[in-house]
């Protein structure tokens, strides 16, 4: 069998639907079989089992991930408002995404049962706490946030993004973030980071986006 990347481009969405549609433990490699077209055969020619599939796709999330954040890192601007928004809009869009939501829900119930690859287990966020603590360090040093732990600082700011939306998502509680939802709360979550960490009352320490009810 000659193998193809829009073959296993379609045996790991359809993975993914299978896995959220019936959970992990549950799903077999035939059900994936069934919802791509392709024998259960032809599915093991791409991944030996469900343990190689999850990994294939934890590992394919955390690229494309870590990648949209640290090129928001890496795009320099003055003002670190329009940086953390920008690290923001990256981050929520990669851990809201309904690939990564799955994932996260199939690894807290297959957890200790299965075993993955430990660089995609926390689905990049180490790296991408790291890259988050270098551009903070670097805007302390630059004067822009009062010096800190830059991990710390990182770690506050991501707990800051994640707090409206991760149990909702982790636990499928009803729908996800409507239109503007997410831009919201990330510019709620850039003024109150921005009200611990920058230095006295200088511009960076922006107000609190209008309430919508007001």
């Amino acid at each position: 069998m000659k193998k193809t990347e829009a073959r296993r481009t379609a045996i790991l969405a359809a993975a993914a639907e299978v896995f959220q549609e019936s959970g992990y433990e549950r799903s077999a490699m035939s059900d994936i079989g069934t919802r791509t077209g392709f024998s259960k055969t032809t599915v093991y020619g791409y991944f030996p089992s469900k343990e190689a599939l999850l990994t294939a796709l934890a590992e394919e999330a955390t690229e494309r991930g870590v990648g949209a954040v640290q090129a928001a890192l890496a795009a320099h601007d003055a003002d670190i408002g329009a940086t953390l928004e920008r690290f923001a809009d990256a981050y929520l869009s990669f851990a809201l995404s309904a690939p990564v939501c799955t994932l996260r829900r199939v690894l807290v119930a297959a957890a200790g049962r299965i075993e993955l690859d430990p660089r995609w287990r926390d689905l990049g966020a180490a790296r991408i706490n790291a890259a988050l603590a270098a551009c903070l360090r670097a805007q302390m040093d630059a004067g822009s946030l009062q010096r800190g732990d830059a991990h710390r600082a990182a770690q506050q700011f991501k707990a800051l993004l994640e707090a409206p939306w991760f149990e909702r998502v982790l636990f499928d509680q009803g729908a996800g973030p409507g239109p503007g939802q997410v831009e919201q709360d990330a510019q709620f979550a850039v003024a109150t980071f921005l009200r611990a960490w920058a230095p006295g009352s200088q511009p960076g320490a922006r107000p609190l986006p209008p309430d919508d009810a007001s």
